[in-house]
């Protein structure tokens, strides 16, 4: 695995590059949980297995392809050898590279070249073909810098609200962005929602739910009660609420499933 920082002016937009290759004798199954990122993968290698969260018997096989932003988690699927490259973009940074609204997206994985258009082969041919890893990723900061220069923005009071949300991690109150912004609150709610793809007070609760993951993944031996504390809810009983709604499952589960290699195992397809 190899990852990678992009060009300085795309850092707001992009969080990072991970090329990777893996080879798995047994499929693995791994819980992706719901964060302010939205991936866009690149496959160089076998096809990638995304299950139906409502569905867990179902599933597709994708190639390259991107999702939406999700509010729930959902079990992604691989065997044999795997291969590519994933872009990890901000929501903002998704919506600013495909050039258009995200509320068809959540809680979806489409194929890329729904999203680019016939674009989206030719980008993955330079991808692969490339030499070097620093290659790759010198051909993506190009690609996203000219895609996103030349497509339209979202309102501005959209891009701030979505800023405050990210720089508190969801612990802005609504009521204080809406009287900000100077819209009323229902329509404040439609215009973000439409454009990114989520409602504001379901991304501020992803949101604090993601850093209570990141605090977890750092093997930090926080009592629940303290780790609520922490990352802003109102109470313990809070938290676990969304760990079960986010995750599926409690607190203690998501821990014990996690693995020393990054991420959370799925050992049977249970939802």
């Amino acid at each position: 695995m190899v990852r990678a920082l992009p060009a300085a002016p795309l850092r707001g937009l992009v969080r990072e590059y991970v090329g990777w290759h893996e080879f798995a004798a047994t499929p693995i199954n791994r819980r992706e949980l719901p964060t302010e990122i939205i991936p866009v993968i690149i496959n160089f290698a076998g096809p990638i297995r995304v299950f139906d969260p409502q569905r867990p018997g179902h599933w597709t096989d994708h190639d390259s392809f991107s999702t939406g932003a999700y509010d729930t988690h959902v079990v992604v699927g691989s065997a044999g050898a795997t291969g590519g490259l994933q872009f990890n973009f901000t929501i903002l940074g998704a919506r600013l590279f495909f050039g258009r609204p995200l509320r068809e997206l959540t809680n979806l994985a489409v194929p890329l070249h729904d999203l680019m258009g016939p674009s989206a082969h030719e980008f993955r041919e330079r991808l692969r073909e490339a030499a070097t890893w620093d290659e790759r990723f010198a051909i993506a900061d190009r690609e996203i810098a000219s895609r996103v220069a030349r497509n339209p923005a979202p309102a501005a009071p959209v891009r701030w609200a979505w800023s405050q949300l990210r720089q508190t991690a969801g612990r802005i109150a609504i009521g204080t962005l809406v009287d900000e912004i100077g819209w009323s609150q229902k329509h404040f709610i439609h215009r973000f929602r439409d454009e990114l793809g989520l409602a504001p007070k379901t991304l501020g609760r992803v949101l604090r739910f993601a850093r209570a993951v990141d605090v977890l993944k750092g093997g930090q031996a926080l009592r629940f009660a303290d780790l609520a504390a922490e990352c802003g809810y109102y109470d313990q009983a809070h938290f676990t609420r969304d760990v079960r709604e986010f995750a599926g499952l409690s607190p203690g589960d998501l821990i014990r499933s996690a693995s020393p290699a990054g991420g959370f195992l799925v050992s049977e397809l249970d939802g």
